[in-house]
């Protein structure tokens, strides 16, 4: 009987004990796996979704520059290059703006130039604003002269490949230019829309002037001057149509977002020796007294600001992007003595742009040591700045 009794009694209040502290210190490490598994997990999707917000922001930073300059091309001898933009949407003038834009756009100046691509530089870590202007005709890349202008009619010379609903661009080497909205084609005669257009159409004086010359080019249906930046605010790629075509009149101007957890945007020009030259010779930044924007659209133009306009053969941008979420930092002090590991991260306070380049051509931006960063950095033609040989 003793020995059945002693089998039947259970555990003692020692081996409880015992196995209680044994459960406690399994479940503590399962727990100490699961977090850092779960920790891995989230840097590891942080890191996903920031690589694909830097894929998308340089492939639409690349489609809009290798367009830049479209339905432009052959306007650099017949006084589009450079010109400043006139332009209407919904019965609003929108070009030249009298007012300047909002934030990051704040640095655009007021009057834009019909130029393929300009650049203006954001101070310190303000990222930088990037203007492209460009067209899409369906068939038509020379100009047709204007013939005569009256109200809102207009009569060409060669009207073939203008259709209806696409924008037109005149100029007379004045240093202006005006866009104006198809509404009617026939033959050699075009009507423009005043919901597109001045009201007073392509008329002479104010838009052009009848002792020169004056050049209608086609844009297309949906033609773009477009700026393109970093709202350092929500962190995101933002873009703005300069012709406000999707508002209304007296609209607040809205940025367009094209991507988010995007925290900067820095550029530089990739130039040719001359502007008869091809190849890229030298990069430079978008500043000073010869690259700044305002020394790239003086008013009223000159042949020197025309001349190193025409070197800009490419643009290097460096895109960079953030983690959405914070990292758990690291403690100050950890036990280690007592055999335990402390996960956590604890980034650099600043990033070094275009580090490849001589000490003048990098930047360097400030960032948070709480997240993850990756830079984007590549080269884009402006293909349309390419071409030498004008008809």
């Amino acid at each position: 009987m003793t020995r059945l009794h002693s089998h039947a009694r259970g555990f003692s209040l020692i081996e409880l004990m015992v196995g209680i502290v044994i459960s406690i210190i399994c479940t503590l490490g399962m727990m100490a796996a699961f977090s850092a598994y779960e920790g891995q997990k989230r840097t590891t999707t942080n890191g996903s979704d920031a690589q694909q917000n830097g894929s998308f922001s340089t492939f639409m930073l690349e489609r809009e520059l290798r367009t830049a300059g479209s339905g432009l091309v052959q306007g650099r001898n017949y006084g589009i290059w450079g010109c400043a933009i006139d332009a209407w949407s919904n019965g609003t003038k929108r070009l030249p703006r009298t007012t300047a834009l909002a934030a990051p756009f704040d640095n655009w100046p007021l009057t834009t130039r019909a130029v393929p691509v300009l650049i203006a530089a954001g101070a310190g870590d303000k990222a930088d604003v990037i203007g492209i202007v460009r067209g899409n005709p369906i068939a038509r890349t020379f100009r047709t002269n204007l013939v005569s202008a009256s109200g809102t009619t207009v009569t060409v010379d060669n009207a073939m490949g203008i259709f209806p609903n696409e924008y037109l661009l005149l100029s007379d080497k004045s240093g202006k230019c005006t866009f104006g909205l198809i509404s009617t084609v026939t033959g050699t005669s075009i009507g423009l829309n005043t919901v597109g257009s001045a009201a007073d159409g392509f008329s002479a004086p104010a838009h052009y002037t009848a002792s020169l010359s004056a050049y209608v080019f086609d844009m297309g249906i949906n033609p773009g001057v477009l700026l393109l930046s970093v709202n350092q605010v929500n962190n995101s790629l933002v873009s703005f149509d300069l012709l406000q075509r999707a508002a209304a009149s007296n609209t607040v101007d809205t940025p367009q977002p094209l991507a988010d957890n995007v925290v900067q945007l820095k550029t530089l020009y990739g130039l040719s020796a001359t502007p008869s030259d091809i190849p890229v010779s030298q990069w430079v930044k978008p500043t000073g007294a010869k690259w700044g924007i305002a020394a790239l659209t003086p008013t009223p133009d000159t042949l020197d600001a025309l001349n190193a306009r025409s070197q800009i053969r490419a643009v290097r941008i460096a895109v960079v992007v953030r983690s959405r979420q914070k990292e758990r930092a690291a403690p100050a002090t950890a036990a280690s003595a007592a055999g335990v590991s402390y996960i956590g991260y604890t980034g650099s306070t600043s990033l070094t742009l275009f580090g490849d380049l001589d000490t003048a051509l990098q930047y360097t931006v400030t960032t948070d040591p709480a997240y993850r960063y990756k830079v984007y950095d590549l080269v884009i033609p402006v293909r349309n700045n390419l071409i030498n040989k004008f008809f």
